[in-house]
């Protein structure tokens, strides 16, 4: 108990020096209390979608349980089609069945592999509404030879919500309030040695609602994490656009965070950035691909401390003026939960890359460096 005293109040004073520091303790406030507000209002918008969610799955439920009580006469037309939707949950060629019905008789034909038939035929016997199967496939053993059933074909059966890369609103509503209730537990209940594992599970639990993202996401073992693509019209020739940007040591002149950019000769390029509280980022990166006036592409070399990799395209533009489209992946340290903590404290990579592209068409267009570009202040 005296351990999670000393921790908290640890965290509560590097809180209050982060917040109530004399040179930027009043902007940082202020940006606190702004991204707080936008999460509320999230909340209430994310909260209305899961109750509708959560509505219409129990609504849906009551009536298959009520249509199964029931002696109905399903049309063939719709008995086709309740066969058709469970054919990717046995099969991973679903396209390569074909499927009739008169009277409540379904006919299959078609080609189906071995593995597959018996859950085929089990799957389509369930279907409310089917009274009989008459079975007319061709059954391989393999794949080979056969057009429609070439290619990696899609993953077979249902998967269980939660172990699914996207939760439904409903399904993160449920298991953010079970990780809070994990989370109060372990945080005010009596001392036990099960206590760190629960709240790790609490935090875990509510983390993964929040983001809807794997939890391998949010750690950073798969990445990209961060996905950002954007794109601006830049009134000015495409060879000017290009000769800019294809020269990194212009950055400072236009982007507000990038510091200075050191160009070696042999294709790489060492950056130093603002980072979150003011820190300042270094890392390398190299040029992979260079097409005078068409793309470039870089990524960043091993071992650096942000890795990302990009691509940016330039195309003719209205008027005569080009369009510049920039796609990069973004792995932040600690991934998606470290992306979620630079935020708060305004460090997004996705409204940072927007405000220096305005930037960057500023400087283009008017030949004049923007007041709040790096190489401004330094």
């Amino acid at each position: 108990m005296a351990a999670r005293h000393l921790l908290g109040a640890a965290a509560i004073g590097a809180l209050s020096m982060f917040l109530l520091d004399p040179n930027h303790g009043r902007r940082r406030r202020a940006v606190l209390h702004d991204r707080i507000t936008s999460g509320l209002s999230q909340i209430d918008g994310a909260a209305s979608i899961a109750a509708r969610d959560l509505k219409n799955r129990t609504r849906g439920l009551l009536f298959e349980l009520r249509s199964r009580m029931s002696a109905e006469q399903v049309p063939d037309e719709v008995l086709a089609e309740r066969v058709r939707s469970r054919l990717g949950w046995a099969v991973s060629h679903p396209g390569a069945i074909e499927v009739q019905v008169s009277q409540g008789r379904v006919t299959l034909s078609g080609a189906v592999l071995e593995p597959e038939h018996i859950r085929l035929l089990r799957a389509v016997w369930v279907v409310r509404g089917v009274a009989d199967v008459e079975d007319r496939l061709a059954v391989h053993e393999r794949p080979e030879g056969i057009s429609a059933l070439q290619g990696k074909g899609r993953p077979v059966g249902p998967r269980f919500a939660l172990l699914q890369e996207s939760w439904s609103p409903a399904a993160r509503t449920l298991m953010g309030a079970a990780g809070c209730l994990l989370l109060v537990r372990a945080l005010t209940g009596r001392a036990r040695a099960s206590d760190p594992l629960t709240a790790v599970a609490g935090a875990a639990l509510i983390l993964r609602s929040a983001t809807n993202l794997p939890l391998d996401r949010l750690v950073g073992v798969r990445s990209p994490v961060v996905e950002i693509r954007k794109s601006i019209e830049v009134a000015a020739p495409l060879e000017q656009v290009f000769a800019v940007f294809s020269h990194h040591e212009n950055f400072p002149q236009f982007m507000t965070n990038v510091r200075e950019v050191q160009v070696r000769g042999d294709g790489t390029s060492h950056w130093s950035v603002a980072g979150p509280a003011g820190q300042t980022i270094s890392w390398d990166a190299m040029t992979t691909r260079l097409e005078p006036n068409r793309l470039i592409a870089w990524r960043t070399l091993p071992g650096s401390a942000v890795e990302h990799a990009g691509l940016v395209r330039f195309m003719p533009g209205l008027g005569g003026g080009t369009r510049v489209i920039v796609t990069m992946g973004y792995t932040p340290p600690a991934g998606a939960l470290g992306h979620a903590v630079a935020r708060l404290f305004s460090s997004d990579p996705k409204s940072e890359l927007n405000d220096d592209l305005l930037r960057l068409k500023v400087f283009i267009e008017t030949g004049k460096r923007p007041h709040d570009a790096a190489a401004a202040r330094h």
